[in-house]
């Protein structure tokens, strides 16, 4: 067959070319691998579908609340206001309620935090989540004083159980309360979450997390629908459009202002699961590989446009006996598609490498759909997607590459170029002008790579150099998440007092606190403020700030000063007057006139401090601390109460050092096991570590574009190298002519790169060009930068010109030596 005959002889002769060819290839594997590892991560975390059957007919249900300032705004469910979705609802097959929770394995010699999630009877056949073994829960496990029940994971299974099937049965104790297993989860399923290892029934919560589960109307439960067979998600949010003003009115919430209204809408679990700010840089990330991919298939054209002028005289001698030019455009094409399999088959070992070896982020891929409800399902990896995409853009370079140097190649002159050195050959060396063109569009594309890498790089180092305004150093920092059954808020002040004194009592800790979150997190509480005696507009909604339950020794702990007043003291306990401390952000705000110190708030909707008779007086104002990350506006306006006041049971503690904090983790948890026996250490972590991951995503997407901008400059820079040393060898006559008669090196240096810099600088102009319209789309990833930051774009002008340097250099020496007797001798 032609097709067999047509590979044979493009291998002979691209093994007759070696360097040409390993450039070629070379380059090419770049692009591809580089497109196909990013496309791995935007298939995993956005465009591939969540591993449970048939997923385009999940959903995601939520209430929602439209206010004059804020928009419209996304809110979970409540239990009753779930039973009332349930019951009424038509466009479902089904609906489930989850929530994460995180409880304690106790009843052992190593009691163990385990995630798991509370749901309704519902949920595994609405996931269509097969038991491995066992069975799910049934509809009466679902109604207040049902059984004690529980579903443990495979993984939990395996390791806790010894992977025993008489596992069903056993008695499993979670936070002191004793639950039988009634099933095992098929491998591999760790809910919609992502994080379950186990799975109680929404009434068994009670008993076991949050006594008032069942009838709170607060709004933290995640509700999943699977669409009925032919209804759209459009005409489920008809349907909720009217049903969620009916349970509103049934179930009202507590409304921000007269003005707010309520209703219920549904987005595809697909849809929920990834934020816009992933999306964004996700979108930017294949942004950059597609412009690096472009790059490559410009570097190839470029080689096979040189190429061809050394081909000239073969192509003109089959023209000649008669091979049509159809058929040699096919031969050349067929060599293309050679280079592109080869890269390609190059490219995807890559990529199933760099899938397996790069860590993601958590912070890129989760997104802010409810701290985790959602899991984000993007662990990357090589499947039968990566493979069609990887397949398809190898085709899709060929036509890319390929096809203009190969019309090109064949368009000959056929007399002139039999004569081997004569003026067709002379006349098709000077006739170049299509492959600068193509370097140009490289340099020009690699700008725009690199002010983009530049923003970015001066973007992270702002983000690094931000005041967190603590000390992360020796800083040890974990949850505690003891049953809010067993301890109430009564009874929460008494147990982190025993918890802490024990803690402190560890060889080599300094101090210890707690709080509701670890600076620089997601987590921290909010509520809304008031200022007694200064009542705010009947129009305008209550200010929300972070709130914040501590221990006296906080500010120490942290390293926080106190710039005004005083901070907490042990005399600040429950009986005692309520005080609060605020820090420098609350008191520019609500007192930018006056001393704070003195002034009396209280919160609204708070149990304690929860009204005018019972509001906290101003003792003290404490430096700024990040309690948020760093790009999320990290510094606001914070408020700090006496735990001894009020606190909840769930508590971060954080805890000061003297050496290396991690080597006392185990004599901590001994501690605090001392102060109950039922408590384990979740999320261990030091400071310096959380702080690391605040800043992992801009950390991780900068290093991929900078890997991005350097391979884009390096192939550049040997489009601008092969255009220059390309013009010298054709040049070797002429150059020995003018240094006999006595032309300076400069002159002749000047003469060898001419038409580089010419190229160069035409493409640098037009990518900053580029640059500057394109670095906008930055504007929202950028921390503090501009998108016209003048450093970046005087940083990306020095590389550039640096890179034309060091691709002129060779080219230039080689023509400096040329010697001119030996150039003259062989005329």
């Amino acid at each position: 067959m032609w097709f067999v005959s047509d590979v044979r002889y493009a291998v002979r002769s691209l093994l007759r070319a070696p360097l040409f060819t390993v450039a070629a290839v070379l380059s090419l594997t770049l692009g591809v691998a580089t497109s196909s590892t990013v496309f791995s991560l935007v298939d995993a975390a956005v465009l591939r579908p969540p591993p449970f059957d048939e997923p385009h007919r999940l959903t995601v249900l939520n209430i929602t609340q439209r206010t004059p300032s804020e928009g419209e705004v996304l809110l979970r469910w409540s239990w009753p206001r779930f039973q009332l979705l349930e019951r009424d609802v038509r466009s479902f097959e089904d609906l489930a309620s989850s929530s994460n929770a995180v409880v304690t394995i106790t009843g052992v010699d190593d009691p163990e935090p385990l995630p798991l999630e509370i749901v309704s009877s519902r949920y595994l056949s609405v996931l269509r989540a097969r038991p491995a073994l066992g069975r799910g829960f049934t509809e009466g496990e679902d109604a207040p004083g049902a059984a004690s029940v529980v579903i443990l994971g495979h993984d939990l299974w395996q390791r806790r159980f010894d992977g025993v099937r008489d596992v069903v049965g056993r008695v499993v104790e979670l936070n002191g309360v004793a639950l039988t297993v009634v099933g095992v989860a098929e491998r591999g399923f760790a809910g919609v979450s992502g994080l379950a290892r186990a799975w109680i029934p929404a009434a068994v919560a009670p008993r076991i997390t949050y006594a008032d589960y069942l009838t709170s109307n607060q709004n933290f439960i995640t509700v999943i629908g699977r669409l009925r067979p032919g209804v759209t998600v459009e005409e489920a949010r008809a349907e909720l459009g009217v049903l969620g003003e009916r349970i509103h009115a049934a179930q009202p919430s507590d409304a921000d202002a007269p003005e707010d209204r309520f209703s219920a809408t549904a987005m595809s679990l697909n849809d929920a699961r990834v934020d816009v700010v992933t999306r964004r840089a996700l979108t930017l990330l294949a942004g950059a590989v597609a412009v690096l991919l472009l790059i490559s298939c410009t570097n190839v054209a470029s080689l096979l446009l040189g190429r061809a002028v050394g081909r000239r005289r073969e192509i003109a001698i089959r023209l000649a006996v008669g091979a049509g030019r159809g058929r040699l455009v096919r031969q050349l094409l067929v060599e293309g598609s050679v280079l592109a399999l080869a890269a390609g088959a190059a490219g995807l070992a890559i990529t199933s490498w760099a899938a397996a070896a790069i860590r993601v982020p958590p912070t890129l891929s989760r997104g802010r759909n409810f701290y985790g409800a959602v899991g984000e399902f993007a662990t990357p990896g090589v499947d039968a997607r990566v493979l069609a995409f990887t397949l398809g853009i190898s085709v899709a370079t060929v036509l890319t590459f390929a096809l203009v140097p190969a019309l090109r190649a064949t368009r000959v002159e056929i007399t002139g170029d039999l004569k081997a050195g004569g003026a067709g050959a002379s006349s098709a060396n000077g006739r170049a002008g299509l492959r600068e063109v193509v370097v140009a569009l490289q340099v020009a594309l690699s700008v725009v790579l690199l002010v983009g890498c530049g923003l970015l790089l001066t973007s992270f180092a702002r983000l690094r150099d931000t005041r967190i305004g603590f000390d992360p150093d020796r800083l040890l920092t974990f949850m505690v998440r003891p049953s809010e059954v067993r301890y109430p808020t009564e009874a929460a002040p008494d147990l982190l007092d025993r918890l802490l004194a024990e803690v402190e009592r560890v060889p080599g800790v300094e101090a210890a606190t707690v709080d509701g979150c670890a600076p620089l997190s997601m987590q921290c509480a909010t509520a809304a403020i008031h200022v007694v005696g200064k009542p705010w507009p009947a129009a305008v909604s209550a200010p929300t700030v972070l709130r914040h339950y501590v221990a006296p020794a906080h500010f120490d702990v942290l390293g926080v000063p106190v710039v005004r007043g005083r901070g907490l003291t042990d005399e600040d306990r429950a009986g005692s007057p309520l005080v609060v401390v605020v820090n420098e952000a609350a008191a520019e705000r609500f007192w930018p006139a006056e001393d704070p110190v003195g002034q009396r708030i209280w919160f609204e909707d708070a149990p304690v401090f929860g009204s005018p008779e019972s509001a906290a007086e101003v003792v003290g104002v404490v430096a700024n601390v990040a309690h948020r990350p760093l790009d999320e506006d990290p510094v606001q306006p914070d408020f700090f109460t006496p735990y001894a006041q009020f606190t909840y049971p769930t508590r971060m503690v954080l805890v000061r050092t003297r050496g290396e904090p991690l080597a006392l983790v185990a004599e901590v948890a001994r501690a605090v096991r001392r102060a109950d026996p039922d408590l384990a250490l979740f999320d261990v972590q030091t400071m310096e570590s959380r702080a690391r991951t605040s800043w992992a995503k801009h950390r991780f997407q900068t290093a991929l574009f900078a890997i991005i901008g350097a391979m884009a400059l390096c192939l550049a820079v040997t489009g601008v190298y092969a255009v220059t040393a390309s013009y010298v060898s054709s040049r070797t006559r002429e150059i020995g002519v003018r240094m006999a008669l006595g032309a300076r090196h400069a002159h002749i240096a000047w003469a060898a790169v001419a038409r580089a810099v010419h190229v160069g600088l035409v493409g640098g102009g037009l990518g900053f060009l580029g640059a500057l319209t394109l670095s906008r789309v930055l504007r929202a990833t950028l921390y503090e930068t501009s998108p016209v930051d003048a450093g970046a774009l005087i940083g990306a002008a020095a590389v550039l010109l640096a890179a034309l340097a060091a691709a002129g250099w060779v080219p230039v020496r080689r023509a400096l030596r040329v010697d001119p007797v030996q150039v003259l001798r062989a005329d």
